[in-house]
């Protein structure tokens, strides 16, 4: 996956290698602390800062959670306020690409906020039985924007929804999102960030 935001210069950076670098220095935390507070190597944290590798989304949630902060601290490209309100302009939150999906995570500069908003284009156009299912902490709401969705799950037969349609459900059980129309569909997900870890996002 990757995680870029555009400056003014439409330069690509990374903006959680740059945020993470922030948070470690004001806290005055060693590659070494960070490591083991984390699980993540400490050559992984040392390419993240210097711009040389991407974290996939469940990464950072890991990264997040081992450091005790709110995933909002690693993706928002601003300083984190407490506040009330958040905005995320059209096309300007952090981009996340995956096997089967690209997500785009919004509304994430509130301080401590632990529900993720995320939209969402579905690639997979068949399930592929070489990667596993997602599953996570939490519960997950669905909302299509675009085209037609299939959505794939381990206890129930394939739901079919359409623009407009909505479902919620257990995210701890199996499922998979694939597209079913001309063009991929385009969803938009909320769900709990406390402790969430994909599996598919994790591989490589």
């Amino acid at each position: 996956m990757k995680a870029p935001v555009k400056n003014q210069n439409d330069e690509v950076i990374n903006l959680v290698g740059f945020r993470f670098r922030e948070i470690r220095k004001e806290n005055g935390w060693t590659l070494s602390e960070v490591s083991k507070r984390t699980g993540i190597s400490k050559g992984t944290l040392s390419k993240l800062e210097n711009g040389k590798t991407q974290l996939n989304f469940s990464s950072v949630n890991k990264l997040a959670s081992g450091l005790q902060l709110p995933v909002s601290d690693l993706t928002n490209p601003h300083s984190i306020v407490s506040g009330k309100r958040a905005v995320t302009r059209a096309l300007s939150g952090t981009v996340f690409e995956s096997i089967d999906m690209d997500y785009e995570v919004l509304c994430s500069d509130i301080d401590n906020a632990q529900q993720g908003f995320i939209r969402a284009v579905v690639k997979a156009t068949a399930v592929d039985s070489n990667l596993p299912w997602h599953r996570h902490k939490g519960q997950e709401f669905v909302h299509v924007l675009r085209g037609v969705l299939e959505l794939h799950s381990e206890q129930q037969p394939p739901l079919t929804l359409n623009v407009g349609d909505s479902v919620f459900f257990d995210a701890s059980v199996g499922h998979r999102y694939i597209s079913k129309g001309q063009i991929n569909a385009e969803i938009l997900i909320t769900m709990s960030l406390n402790g969430y870890e994909n599996v598919v996002d994790s591989l490589p």
